[in-house]
């Protein structure tokens, strides 16, 4: 539960850092620029953080994301020899 909750709150911070973002971008001038930087800045590194938290919780067998997206075949394979036996001419 509490695993998603900080993505959740990630994912709503990467948001408002957009919105922000575009606030800024529609503002102009100077400072505005800047801010709009800053904001940018904000959401690359949180939009990181996010990444990597995603894939250490897989890594860590919190999560796992591979259960749902490919099926896995849970069967044993049998090996078979094929190869031709010497008495077979």
């Amino acid at each position: 539960m509490w695993v998603k909750v900080v993505v959740i709150i990630l994912m709503l911070a990467i948001l408002f850092s957009l919105f922000r973002g575009l606030f800024f971008l529609n503002k102009g001038g100077e400072e505005n620029s800047r801010k709009l930087v800053k904001s940018l800045a904000w959401r690359i590194g949180l939009s990181l953080l996010l990444f990597i938290t995603v894939l250490l919780l897989d890594h860590y067998g919190v999560i796992n994301m591979r259960e749902g997206v490919l099926p896995v075949d849970t069967t044993p394979e049998t090996v078979v020899d094929e190869a031709p036996n010497e008495s077979d001419g």
